[in-house]
């Protein structure tokens, strides 16, 4: 019987002998400083992008966190367009925290009623709109409630206002409208403040109409009587 034959190594081939024997490639210092020339030009260019632009970083004022607040004289808007308006405009002074960001008369040229209308930023950074006319019409206080169906009323300053409510959503944030009369004026006081901030604004506005002088409500856009002889 005869023995195992023990294991013998694989017999290398002259494939085997010649990948042995290749050299190596070898990378001269000069051709390294070439590839990575590249490389280090990106480098120095950022590097000297970034000195570019944080001192111009650094130099802008830095924000405080609140909200743009032109600071809007509201009576002295109100003197300019005393002489057209058929009613006095309202000048509420709700507090020295809240801010007027802007005062303008519309003519109503596309809607039919002319009327005054103020911002402003209230002290908890929501904003509340207060819109005053004296020839408001079903279709202009429809308009200016947004559609939005009177779901209960408050009482503010002494009178008493329906207040429409729209909830946020996906498509619109939230509102609160409140429509009142006083004084002969027809009053809307709208916004995505709180309760107490509307109340506030209303009662204000109340309190300044009741302190203005009166003025006979007229219609600008009929034309005038001439008079008698």
């Amino acid at each position: 019987m005869s023995s195992p034959t023990p294991d013998r190594p694989a017999a290398r081939t002259d494939r085997d002998h010649d990948d042995d024997a290749r050299p190596l490639p070898q990378i001269t210092p000069k051709q390294a400083k070439r590839i990575n020339a590249p490389v280090q030009g990106m480098i120095i260019s950022m590097a000297v992008l970034l000195l570019l632009v944080l001192p111009l970083v650094w130099l802008q004022p830095r924000p405080d966190g609140e909200p743009y607040r032109p600071d809007v004289d509201v009576a002295l808007e109100a003197s300019y367009v005393a002489d057209q308006s058929p009613f006095p405009p309202v000048v509420p002074e709700p507090g020295e925290e809240w801010t007027a960001n802007y005062a303008r008369w519309n003519g109503g040229a596309a809607e039919g009623v002319p009327y005054w209308e103020i911002g402003w930023v209230t002290p908890g950074g929501r904003f509340v709109e207060l819109v005053q006319t004296s020839l408001a019409n079903p279709t202009w206080l429809a308009q200016q409630a947004e559609t939005l169906p009177a779901t209960g009323t408050a009482d503010a300053g002494g009178a008493r206002w329906d207040v429409h409510v729209r909830e946020a959503s996906d498509d619109a944030g939230a509102l609160t409208v409140y429509t009142g009369e006083a004084a002969g004026s027809t009053l809307v006081v709208k916004g995505d403040a709180d309760r107490a901030e509307l109340d506030h604004l209303a009662a204000a506005a109340v309190e300044a109409l009741a302190a203005a002088p009166e003025t006979p409500a007229t219609d600008p856009t009929a034309p005038e009587t001439p008079e008698g002889p």
